[in-house]
């Protein structure tokens, strides 16, 4: 399934149940978010259902204003053997999430060269299955830090509107960028075109070190659908 597209009020709610930083380090949060924007393959465990299923929608909705529009099953039961198997096996961008009980009946050559970055929320560890180059953060030091120094004040404060905040103003000179250039983008065959290398350049100048994040993101399902909505919405003005 796809989930679904919270309004501001929704984004609040889920993120003050789900206490987030509380479930996760900011290291940890870091690399699941910049995962999620670069639409890889998750799966989360946990224990608890409600708690599993509060984590994976809070988490999504942090993507705003971009939403996740690949494989979304917050809690997969294993009753359906050959499902989960082609479901973790899916060359597709998926958020999975199941219960840690149920995750002992997957079979490890099931996940083998699946590329999946798996979150145990129980234990707060991450099992990177990605490749090498899959496995480095795709931002640079500088962000990391940047990113990591505004959680750490959010967590003093308790806000969950500011920890929303937080990716909105991560993703906003990537966005930015994206929507700018397509503005001035040449048609072809009807559709403005911005050319990749014109982007990255454009990151480059901008933020140092974060062009591989910018290429993947570019790249995304969710970007382009974001990209729509923004013609669309200049269009009609």
């Amino acid at each position: 399934g796809i989930n679904a597209e919270y309004g501001p009020e929704d984004r609040i709610m889920l993120l003050k149940n789900a206490h987030l930083l509380n479930r996760l380090s900011k290291n940890m949060l870091i690399t699941i978010m910049t995962a999620l924007f670069t639409e890889s393959k998750l799966l989360f465990l946990d224990k608890s259902l409600s708690s599993l299923t509060s984590t994976l929608h809070a988490l999504t909705s942090l993507l705003y204003p971009l939403q996740w529009v690949c494989i979304y099953i917050p809690m997969l039961s294993v009753g359906i053997r050959a499902l989960v198997r082609d479901l973790v096996q899916s060359p597709s961008p998926y958020v999975i999430g199941m219960l840690k009980q149920d995750y002992s009946h997957v079979r490890e050559h099931e996940l083998k060269d699946t590329q999946v970055l798996v979150v145990d929320l129980t234990r707060k560890q991450l099992d990177d299955m990605r490749d090498g180059d899959a496995k480095k953060l795709p931002i640079s030091e500088a962000s990391r830090k940047a990113v990591k120094h505004k959680l750490r004040e959010v967590k003093k404060k308790d806000d969950p509107t500011e920890q929303s905040d937080i990716w909105r103003e991560f993703l906003k000179p990537y966005l930015n960028q994206i929507d700018e250039l397509c503005f001035d983008a040449p048609k072809v065959d009807g559709i403005r075109r911005i050319p990749m290398t014109s982007y990255v350049e454009k990151i480059k100048e901008l933020k140092p070190g974060d062009e591989n994040f910018a290429e993947k993101l570019f790249s995304t399902q969710m970007s382009q659908l974001w990209l729509q909505k923004q013609r669309l919405a200049i269009s009609r003005h």
